[in-house]
């Protein structure tokens, strides 16, 4: 199934428009919500942020700008609103998952299958994921926790498929390389 496109449309066409949007939100919201939480370590400002992208998203196509792909849209939007805010507020790179749960109460966002097989321990893959430097750790995110492909992350990135691929490969060597040994 093709994600749905936004197209430019006359003022009449305003209800199809909306009709779009709210399935847009409806399909991606949740997976919004995950990626913004995950890679701010902070549910709230995550719930904030998915909410300013949609506004954001929706300000764009209400001037009747054409989206192609309103899955890539959303998280380019996403993470350009998560640029901006780690600017405004100089987010410490070095804050550890256990200063995060204490100050700011910071709980992952649980996974929807609880099943036994799919349940793990997600603190030490969260200190792996935080331990990477930024663009190794945003492509990780998007591909292995938001299951997007590498075509669509470099359109998020603005980079191409190429850069991606590369800079999967070698985030996963990074997280090989930071998994303790016993």
């Amino acid at each position: 199934m093709e994600t749905p496109s936004f197209v430019t449309y006359n003022v009449g066409m305003t209800s199809a428009m909306e009709q779009v949007f709210l399935q847009a939100y409806d399909d991606y919201a949740d997976a919004i919500f995950r990626h913004l939480a995950l890679r701010l370590g902070d549910r709230e400002q995550g719930r904030d942020l998915m909410q300013e992208t949609f506004l954001k998203a929706w300000e764009y196509v209400s001037k009747g700008k054409k989206v192609d792909n309103i899955r890539a849209f959303l998280y380019r939007v996403a993470n350009n609103l998560l640029i901006d805010l780690c600017r405004r507020k100089k987010i410490r790179k070095e804050e550890s998952l256990e200063d995060l749960h204490e100050q700011k109460g910071f709980d992952p966002p649980a996974e929807e299958d609880n099943s036994a097989e799919v349940r793990i321990d997600s603190e030490p893959i969260m200190k792996l994921l935080h331990a990477m430097e930024e663009p190794l750790r945003t492509v990780i995110v998007l591909r292995y926790i938001d299951g997007l492909p590498p075509s669509e992350i470099a359109e998020i990135l603005k980079v191409s498929p190429n850069v991606v691929s590369v800079r999967i490969h070698r985030g996963m060597e990074k997280l090989r390389s930071l998994i303790p040994t016993s």
